[in-house]
């Protein structure tokens, strides 16, 4: 299913490097077959779509090897440069939805993810002072990175779409 909904952009993520649809469709489909036969390898809960990008980058520096007489071949300083731009176009609007989902959440899960990451407090500190259990502070804590991750995801979704 995650393979599934990943190939709109495993296939932007090719197209971009190679600029020939067909070579794209091509390592689009080695990486297919490798994500099928390593998935015993994929971790269940983990960033899937960052699994299988590895895996076409891996692909595509593979399928670039056999095509080194091509002149229209990007050098590796070249998609340094395209990948450190995508990374940052990336990074800031994650950054932007993360905000988003941050202020949907109630101030008393606001502060607790305050506690524990901006002002860095362990577990057992902040149990304390809420005169929590640890446990029912790893708990919550758990529950709301869950909400902000899905969230997060549903407003990605959403922008491809």
């Amino acid at each position: 299913m995650e393979l599934t909904r990943a190939q709109g952009r495993l296939f932007g993520f090719l197209f971009k490097r190679l600029a020939k649809r067909d070579q794209a469709q091509e390592v689009l489909q080695l990486t297919n077959l490798v994500i099928c036969r390593k998935a015993s390898d994929y971790q269940q809960g983990t960033n899937f779509m960052a699994w299988a990008v590895t895996i076409a980058n891996f692909q595509l520096l593979a399928y670039r090897k056999k095509q080194v007489r091509d002149r229209l071949v990007f050098s590796d300083e070249t998609l340094e440069l395209i990948d450190d731009n995508r990374e940052r176009e990336e990074s800031s609007l994650h950054h932007e939805h993360l905000r988003h989902c941050l202020e949907l959440l109630a101030e008393s899960g606001r502060d607790l993810l305050a506690q524990r990451y901006d002002e860095n407090l362990s577990i057992q500190q902040i149990s304390s002072a809420l005169d929590k259990t640890a446990n029912t502070v790893r708990l919550k804590l758990h529950r709301l990175r869950i909400e902000l991750m899905n969230c997060v995801e549903r407003r990605v979704k959403k922008e491809l779409a």
